[in-house]
């Protein structure tokens, strides 16, 4: 790893401890008040025969009159189906005491499956709360395209621009790459979630599963490199044909393609122009890797936890994936770390370091990104660049409505949308 990617790897590992810092560090609240105003710290003193409210704040003491303060209300979903409303009188790592029209509830943490925070004025519900949300609209099953520990629920379907998938159970997914359909590659990518437990507060979830595809040229690359003997000689004009001099010359190529990858040069491009001192035709045709079945397994374990004053969720997940390529006789391995933090209830911010030795960035490619092919025959023979196994990603996936949804990040493929249903 070089100095740059020493710094961004430090960047996200300090960026996720102070995630977890801010989180843990303040006890404050938000008082909402009738004229729309917000007022953030802690209530350390209620006058009874008065109705004020003593707040403190980090500018200072603020006094509010009771009268003039929002109740805060909260709508809980349960596992079981069942919806409550009422007021949070308080709540710990177990349990969760919530006053509802009909009398006090305690109830199991392990049994809440959301939250949903509202204000209402004497009795009447007049606004949600719009910054104060358990978790956010989605549950992601993937951080750029590397499984977490999720799956989708049972009768969910989603559909993107390149796959699909569909929760069978609460906790047994397919999914698959649609696009592949297009050449033959009949895959499928079940997912199976071993555990689940914790509380909304905190979670731990693992999943494993398999990719498995019947025609696919995985994004998978190395290192390619080639020797030629170039006859010598030059375009007679008056014969109107090549004629050799006699001799020849080594001429190299190197770069990295996918695995697979076919390095030809014809007999007859194989000339060096010694009227020009150049190589005649200064580049090799680069066949496509071949469709062949490849096989993949992935384990993930997530670790979710909620934000500090209900604001979204922070999930980390370490998984790994194991694959075979047809044309490598040892397995690949590639290693990851992601992260999520919900920002608002329909924003996702996403970031991601993995250790994968046969991924290279589409700069380093032979076609770069768009297959756009340059001079690639050398009178020298091509040193073998550095390309780092480590790489990093950042992004967001953005909810326009609960159904469409639409992403952006840094590797390829760079923009995302899907639908869930």
């Amino acid at each position: 790893m070089n100095k740059n990617q020493i710094i961004i790897a430090s960047f996200l590992i300090l960026f996720s401890a102070f995630l977890f810092a801010e989180d843990l560090s303040s006890d404050d609240q938000i008082i909402y008040l009738k004229n729309g105003d917000k007022i953030t710290g802690t209530i350390i003193e209620t006058n009874a025969q008065t109705g004020d409210v003593i707040v403190e704040t980090k500018y200072g003491k603020l006094t509010v009159n009771q009268e003039n303060i929002l109740e805060e209300v909260v709508s809980i979903e349960l596992k079981s189906g069942d919806k409550l409303k009422g007021r949070i009188l308080s709540k710990n790592d177990k349990t969760t005491d919530l006053l509802s029209e009909y009398g006090l509830l305690k109830i199991n943490n392990t049994d809440i499956v959301i939250i949903e925070y509202g204000l209402q004025d004497k009795g009447r519900k007049i606004a949600a709360i719009t910054d104060k949300f358990a978790q956010s609209n989605e549950r992601q099953i993937d951080v750029f395209y590397d499984p977490t520990g999720y799956t989708l629920d049972k009768g969910t379907l989603y559909v993107s621009g390149l796959s699909w998938g569909f929760g069978i159970t609460d906790k047994f997914q397919i999914t698959s790459k649609w696009s592949g359909y297009i050449v033959g590659n009949f895959n499928i990518r079940p997912k199976l979630q071993l555990f689940r437990f914790g509380t909304l507060e905190k979670e731990h979830v693992f999943a494993v599963g398999g990719h498995v595809h019947t025609r696919n040229n995985p994004d998978k690359y190395e290192w390619i490199e080639k020797e030629y003997l170039f006859e010598k000689g030059h375009w007679d004009e008056s014969m109107g044909q090549w004629t050799s001099t006699g001799g020849d010359t080594m001429v190299y190529y190197g770069a990295y393609n996918k695995i697979g990858t076919k390095i030809k040069v014809e007999d007859e491009e194989m000339r060096f122009n010694t009227e020009y001192n150049e190589i005649d035709d200064p580049w090799v045709n680069t066949g496509e890797p071949e469709y062949n079945p490849y096989y993949e397994v992935f384990a993930a374990y997530t670790f979710s936890k909620a934000r500090k004053g209900n604001t979204g969720r922070i999930s980390h997940t370490l998984g790994a994936v194991i694959s075979k390529h047809p044309d490598k006789d040892e397995l690949m391995y590639k290693a990851y770390y992601a992260g999520g933090i919900d920002m608002r209830k329909n924003l996702i911010l996403n970031y991601e370091i993995y250790y994968d030795p046969y991924y290279v960035e589409w700069w380093n490619r032979a076609d770069g990104l768009f297959g756009i092919f340059q001079e690639n025959l050398t009178m020298q023979k091509p040193e073998k660049h550095y390309v780092s196994p480590v790489h990093f990603d950042v992004g967001f996936i953005y909810a326009v409505t609960d159904w469409l949804r639409f992403g952006i990040h840094f590797q390829p493929y760079i923009f995302g949308i899907y639908m869930k249903f």
